[in-house]
């Protein structure tokens, strides 16, 4: 009986010792795992702040790049215009983003907070997060560089909370400051890399986007676009046309759908929208072209003479240059070729018939000299119009002849009521593409309002064109294109905007005949409101921004 007593408090204690490793052993798989369910959530917390820090990033670009570019562009021009006066008067850079991308506006900042999308990812909890702007320290926010043009500058921080449930777990991260410049702008048709009413050549033929079509700026038309083979052109920025369905070759049995692509056959490459039935695009009309012609004539009445005006009081230029020719004959034809002097000043010498006027612009002084013959006049200020937006030349006649070099600090516009003859090379003195020259003012405007902008037979091979082409009822063109041979290459740094697609050349497969073969490189500096002066207006308000909204932000932990 004593050794059965003994093998029983033996047998206690082990079965004692056995529950209690037992229960440390159950414990401490318990511990584990609160332990493994806390590191999850703390992980799941983490990853819905994020979220919620990206979905604010993205809502942030939305309010700003099309809510508020929508709601501008939807308001009529004039009631924008006195929105936009009255905020740069009072200095109320916040009030932009108050009346048109929604947010709310107190204590200096402007605010908008994020809820949580459905996520549907089967984690218990939730995120929110707010995004905060606030105006940049500057001596004038916004800004006014030129009339119905303002620059918005903002400084934006973004912060998002997390908490999960089972276990509660909360985590908030900070977005590090970024900054971003709104630019408001009126919609100008310089913006384009190419627009046309029509899309189609004057006679009626179909104009194919191939694999050699590639526009690095907006495209438009008032008709529809055809596409052709896989791949059919390449699209980098937005492109819309007016009717509902696109042309696709379809190996050579066209179809007609509402779609971006046809099947493998046609397929086009769009880097970001193709809209269909998009709203019609008015060209500008008579009014516009008035405008213009007010502009260079200072306000004063036409003359009566032909001849080369340089609008003026006696002391001061009033216009810009004016150029009255005889439009019953074509002797008389203006012919304006674009220079530099010794001192960097921009010249341009006008003809008009016999007579020749050579017009100095000296930027430095804000002089404008004018030699006629041997007789020398200098006025204070400069040839840019009433408005002050930049030079402008307009004749009310053919101009036989354009060519030469826009002086570095020079934006220009050569208007004319019939055709423009391109003869010789157009170029910048300083190539916006290249780094270091972003500063620098020189651009373009070749704007035919009643015929069209021709490369002459007498210009060079391979010519270069700087400039935004414009020829509102007609098109931008190479004379004799169909016949001789081929004369390489002709290079536009701008945009076209036509009433027709006009013929620049024959090509025989992927051999050129005839004419030129097309170079079209987009000006970006259009996307930013730049345009050649008294440009075309399309009719309201339109926004662009910086590209800071792109810029990768890095994020702070803020604690539990």
């Amino acid at each position: 009986m004593q050794n059965i007593g003994i093998v029983l408090v033996i047998s206690l204690v082990v079965m004692a010792v056995l529950l209690v490793l037992t229960g440390a052993y159950f414990s401490s798989l318990i511990t584990e795992k609160r332990a493994a369910d806390n590191e999850r959530s703390l992980l799941a917390a983490l990853g819905l702040a994020e979220a919620g820090s990206n979905h604010a990033v993205a809502e942030l670009r939305k309010r700003i790049r099309t809510d508020l570019k929508n709601n501008l562009e939807t308001t009529p021009k004039t009631q924008a215009a006195q929105a936009l006066s009255n905020l740069f008067t009072t200095l109320n850079p916040l009030g932009l983003l108050q009346s048109y991308g929604g947010f709310t506006v107190a204590n200096g900042q402007a605010t908008l907070n994020i809820a949580a999308l459905a996520l549907n990812t089967g984690i218990q909890g939730s995120y929110s997060a707010a995004i905060i702007l606030t105006p940049q320290a500057l001596a004038q926010n916004p800004a006014k560089p030129s009339p119905d043009h303002y620059k918005f500058y903002y400084n934006y921080s973004l912060s998002a909370t997390a908490n999960t449930v089972m276990p509660n777990v909360s985590k908030t991260i900070n977005l590090q400051k970024g900054s971003c410049v709104v630019d408001v702008h009126l919609d100008n048709f310089a913006k384009y890399a190419l627009f046309t009413s029509q899309h189609m050549t004057p006679s009626g033929g179909t104009v194919w986007f191939t694999a050699n079509t590639n526009f690095s700026g907006p495209v438009a038309t008032n008709t529809r676009f055809s596409f052709a083979n896989n791949p059919s052109g390449h699209f980098t920025e937005d492109i819309t046309q007016l009717q509902s369905t696109a042309r696709f070759y379809n190996n050579g049995s066209p179809v007609f759908l509402d779609a971006a692509y046809n099947g493998n056959s046609d397929v086009p490459v769009f880097d970001k929208e193709f809209e269909r039935s998009h709203a019609l695009i008015n060209l500008p009309s008579s009014v516009s072209q008035a405008d213009l012609k007010t502009q260079a004539l200072g306000g004063t009445a036409e003359p009566g003479a032909s001849g080369i005006y340089i609008p003026n009081n006696g002391a001061s230029v009033t216009g810009g240059i004016y150029v009255r020719g005889n439009q019953g004959q074509s002797s008389d034809d203006a012919g304006i070729s674009m220079s530099t002097d010794v001192n960097n000043n921009a010249v341009y010498a006008v003809t008009q018939g016999t007579a020749t006027k050579t017009i100095t612009v000296d930027y430095t002084n804000n002089q404008t000299k004018v030699q006629s013959a041997s007789v020398t006049t200098t006025y204070q200020g400069i040839p840019d119009g009433v408005g002050n937006e930049g030079v402008i030349l307009y004749v009310n006649d053919n101009i036989k002849s354009l060519s030469g070099t826009v002086q570095k600090d020079s934006a220009v516009t050569v208007s004319s009521e019939r055709d423009i003859m391109i003869t010789n090379n157009i170029i910048y003195e300083r190539d916006p593409r290249v780094a270091g020259n972003e500063n620098y003012a020189n651009l373009l405007g070749i704007l035919s309002w009643g015929g069209n902008v021709r490369i002459a037979t007498t210009a060079p091979n391979n010519v270069t064109i700087n400039g935004v082409v414009m020829a509102p009822t007609g098109i931008f063109t190479v004379d004799n294109y169909n016949s001789g041979s081929s004369r390489g290459t002709a290079t536009l740094l701008g945009g076209a905007i036509t009433q027709f697609y006009g013929a620049f050349g024959t090509f025989s497969g992927t051999t050129a005949l005839t004419g030129y073969g097309r170079n079209f490189v987009y000006d970006s500096r259009m996307l930013q409101g730049i345009a050649p002066p008294y440009f075309p207006y399309i009719g309201a308000f339109t926004t662009s921004d910086d590209g800071g909204l792109d810029n990768k932000l890095s994020w702070q932990d803020a604690g539990v």
